[in-house]
């Protein structure tokens, strides 16, 4: 791998005989890293590792970045891929979304994705976070889910009402006529707002 990363799990294009490189660059900058390559279509299993596993969910024909130099966070073990969950409309020019390619090739019971965060402390205990195709774990929360509707399909813009601590609302909508928008990320632990928003809070 380049820049001495070392990635166990990587995909190997000449262990594939239906990879099929494209002439298509593929650069992407994060806040923390970046990344580039070239794009490429393969058959793509999502899900264990064990080839005999009823869990994976077999995609033909997906087109991805194939990684030629990767930077900062990048260069260690801590990456094997990373997946893009937003709207195509996010997407590089020409290349569908992996959840995208499952709805199109109904490969799902249901056309959606959850994510599970857990601690650290659980983690040690056996309980890991996870990404699910097609459902949501039921046994990993209680009460009922609330669905937004997503109002900005770029990322996945919901509106946002109001902000409370303590059961004490922060009002940070209410000079917003078309009330707040906030979206989604589950690529960062980082929080960011604009400057009326954080105006707001300091004033708690």
């Amino acid at each position: 791998m380049p820049n001495n990363a070392s990635k166990e799990l990587s995909y190997d294009e000449t262990a594939s005989s239906s990879h099929k490189k494209t002439n298509q660059r593929a650069v992407i900058q994060f806040g923390s890293g970046a990344l580039s390559g070239h794009f490429v279509t393969d058959d793509l299993r999502v899900g264990t590792c064990d080839a005999k596993s009823t869990g994976q969910i077999h995609i033909k024909n997906q087109k991805f970045g194939n990684v030629e130099k990767q930077s900062t966070i990048f260069t260690g073990s801590n990456f094997e891929a990373i997946i893009g969950m937003a709207y195509p409309a996010l997407a590089e020019k020409g290349v569908k979304p992996v959840f995208d390619e499952m709805i199109d090739q109904q490969l799902l019971k249901k056309n959606i994705f959850a994510f599970y965060f857990t601690t650290k402390q659980a983690e040690n205990l056996g309980i890991k976070s996870d990404l699910t195709f097609g459902y949501y774990d039921k046994a990993k929360f209680k009460g009922d889910i609330h669905w937004s509707p997503i109002l900005f399909k770029y990322m996945f813009g919901v509106k946002l009402d109001d902000i409370k601590f303590n059961g004490k609302s922060t009002g940070i909508c209410n000079d917003r006529p078309q009330g707040c928008l906030i979206t989604f990320d589950s690529g960062t632990s980082l929080m960011s707002m604009p400057t009326f928003g954080t105006d707001k809070l300091t004033q708690m």
